[in-house]
């Protein structure tokens, strides 16, 4: 009897099911069969907080921090992130750091409402396992100038391209896609936590560190093996904060605040200059100059800027020396507002080395414009107190005209200049060198007035005494 021909069909689909269930099951098996294991820690997980701007401070803040966790054999090195942006340079030697540490990095986007943008979507990108609170943010990395606005057409290609090869380079030693990394480059796109976990930016979503740890747990390879997790659930934490000089740094190394340390600095100094004696400008101007100069040792600065800043002073301390002609004055108010600009305003910096965020390493407007008015004050000052402060010539009650044949007493040598005194007052005097040209007169002779020029007076020897420009005439005669 022959079966009916639709079941012929049936049994085989049923035939081949039953095959790929043994299969998966078979398949199931073997996946079971193999232990996971987890490993547990040895040493401890080692976090530091990178807040703020990426500066060098903040660069070398994160290299110390993994040196100091190699030393500890830590596990795990936790970089708490939370920046609006800042230097790509810094970024760069972080991503560094981050790329040859030989201790497992991670970076968490922590708190909620934090954001790892521009410069900081690149430390994110370079840890090996990144991490993102719910509610934070990631990207937005393209390149700007030092003043916060587009690069230049004519410089926008070479730019992105030497950034978009950045992330590419960084995306490859982490097997991140690095499509999105590109287009928060080229698009300026932004992405949520959840977007960066889907897109590959980042690994897991993790509230805080607890919730981190916990994470990778499930994540295998990390410890070399497919089959050996890593439990850190119970390993000591260890941070490591800013020394009490990184945070002094991050104070000083400010560019207003060098600016104005440098500023008022160079003025204390040179009041100490033209009063010697006051101490307390020349100490306080020495302690602000030292402050100013160690802050910008910290910034990516032109020092052509620093040097103008230098000439003002300079000039400035001429017009101290000799106040009221003003030409100095000006002089150092122009290099003063040359240096402002050039110092940290972004003249002259390759942009190609900025990210948003890097407007804050410039000087303030307000802080150029307070400080040029300080400078202009004490030049006005200057000049008004050498047009009004200058003493008025002495003039004689008596009449020149009747002080002809009056007679003086020398009080300085006359050779042929010199002073005498006459009628209580004190002029100068020359011999009158018509008939005798090296004629001198010796101090305490007396002297008889032929002619009055100004405050000058031309004199002659007494006639009742001997002539007195005999070698060796040093007494005057009792007569005198």
């Amino acid at each position: 009897m022959n079966s009916h021909p639709l079941l012929t069909p049936i049994r085989r689909l049923a035939f081949v099911g039953s095959l790929l269930a043994l299969l998966l099951l078979a398949n199931s098996q073997v996946q079971a069969s193999i232990p996971i294991h987890f490993a547990p820690a040895d040493g401890p997980v080692v976090t530091v907080q990178l807040d703020g701007f990426i500066d060098p401070n903040a660069a070398r803040y994160v290299a110390r921090a993994i040196d100091e966790a190699t030393e500890a054999e830590a596990e795990l090195l936790v970089v708490k992130l939370n920046t609006p942006g800042g230097l790509s340079a810094s970024a760069r030697e972080i991503v560094s750091s981050i790329l040859e540490s030989p201790v497992l990095v991670a970076v968490l986007v922590t708190p909620r409402g934090a954001q790892a943008a521009s410069a900081g979507m690149f430390i994110l990108a370079a840890a090996n396992i990144a991490a993102m609170s719910p509610g934070t943010n990631v990207g937005a990395a393209s390149p700007i100038d030092a003043t916060g606005q587009d690069v230049p057409e004519t410089l926008a290609a070479k730019v992105l391209q030497d950034t978009q090869a950045f992330a590419r380079s960084i995306a490859e030693a982490r097997g991140r896609d690095p499509a999105p990394l590109e287009a928060a480059i080229t698009e300026s796109r932004s992405y949520s936590a959840v977007e960066a976990i889907n897109l590959g930016i980042a690994d897991v979503l993790a509230a805080d560190l607890r919730d981190l740890l916990h994470e990778i747990r499930e994540l295998p390879g990390l410890t070399g093996s497919e089959n050996r997790y890593l439990d850190l659930l119970d390993a000591p934490v260890q941070p490591i904060e800013r020394t009490l000089l990184e945070h002094f740094l991050s104070v000083v190394a400010t560019p207003n605040l060098a600016f104005i340390l440098l500023t008022v600095g160079g003025i204390a100094l040179l009041i100490e200059l033209s009063n010697p004696g006051l101490v307390v400008p020349g100490v306080t101007g020495a302690i602000a100059l030292g402050l100013g100069f160690v802050g910008l040792g910290q910034l990516p600065v032109n020092w052509l800027g620093v040097a103008l800043l230098l000439i003002a002073l300079g000039l400035l301390f001429l017009e101290f020396q000799e106040p009221g002609a003003g030409v100095y004055g000006a002089g150092a108010g122009v290099s003063f507002i040359v240096a402002a600009i050039l110092l940290a305003g972004g003249a002259l910096r390759p942009v190609e080395l900025d990210f948003p965020g890097a407007e804050t390493f410039t000087v303030s407007v307000w802080v150029i414009a307070a400080m040029g008015a300080i400078l202009a004050a004490l030049t006005v000052t200057l000049i008004v107190m050498a047009k009004t402060g200058k003493p008025v010539p002495y003039r004689s009650p008596f009449d020149r005209r009747s002080m002809v044949g009056n007679r003086a007493h020398v009080t300085r040598r006359l050779a042929p200049d010199g002073e005498v005194q006459m009628l209580g007052e004190f002029w100068h005097a020359r011999v009158d060198t018509s008939d005798e040209p090296d004629a001198a007169i010796e101090e305490g002779y007396a002297v008889e007035v032929t002619a009055v020029d100004g405050t000058t007076l031309t004199v002659r020897p007494a006639a009742d005494q001997p002539d007195p420009d005999r070698p060796g005439a040093t007494q005057p005669p009792s007569s005198a």
